[in-house]
């Protein structure tokens, strides 16, 4: 097993012989689940949810603001090699990226609030900056999940707009929490932190 705050292995699609199916499967939940995707379900869940005139032109707007330029960045990084893969897997390599991404976040949510984007909207992207800077903060000490963080805001989101899918959203969460322990990027008790830590914050600030 990997150290729980210095993990080096990148995320690749391993080959089965060598990894099994398991370990496939748990990086094609982890890529279908990472932070950026998402946060474009949460999104869709709310927008879907919100009557308010152009709502599709102001969810376009938020997925062109708030999840294409970070996404973009990464890779970037991840191209020069300062990140060993997308989804920043050491530790030592999130503070810088994570930093970067809040200024840009807290940017993109006034330039969203002050363009007059929906009020529901406004709070996905400020719960999302708060959750983000906790990530960040708890990362100079210590290495909480960003996609279980992620999955807890979605169950908020879930919760408040559609709450049938709450059980659903809950089955998908514990299956990326297995995803990232079978990877060996986190210990159950970093997936639970980054659950509880997303779900407490969407649900407190979005409702």
């Amino acid at each position: 097993m990997l150290g729980n705050n210095d993990v080096t292995q990148k995320v690749s699609f391993p080959e089965r012989g060598d990894a099994g199916r398991a370990s496939v499967a748990a990086n094609f939940v982890s890529t279908l689940f990472s932070p950026a995707l998402t946060v474009f379900y949460g999104v869709i869940l709310c927008s879907s949810s919100v009557d308010h005139p152009s709502m599709f032109l102001w969810t376009f707007y938020f997925m062109l603001l708030f999840v294409l330029p970070p996404t973009a960045y990464i890779l970037y990084l991840m191209r020069r090699g300062e990140v060993a893969d997308f989804h920043m897997s050491v530790r030592g390599e999130r503070v810088r990226p994570l930093c970067v991404v809040f200024l840009y976040t807290l940017f993109a949510m006034l330039l969203y609030r002050f363009s007059g984007g929906p009020d529901a909207l406004v709070m996905m992207g400020f719960s999302g900056l708060v959750a983000l800077g906790f990530v960040t903060l708890i990362s100079l000490y210590w290495k909480v999940s960003g996609h279980c963080a992620a999955m807890g805001g979605l169950s908020a989101v879930a919760f408040g707009y559609h709450d049938s899918l709450v059980l659903v959203l809950l089955s998908l969460a514990f299956l990326v929490a297995w995803s990232r322990i079978r990877l060996g990027r986190h210990t159950p008790l970093q997936t639970l932190a980054g659950f509880s830590l997303g779900a407490a914050i969407f649900g407190l600030l979005v409702f």
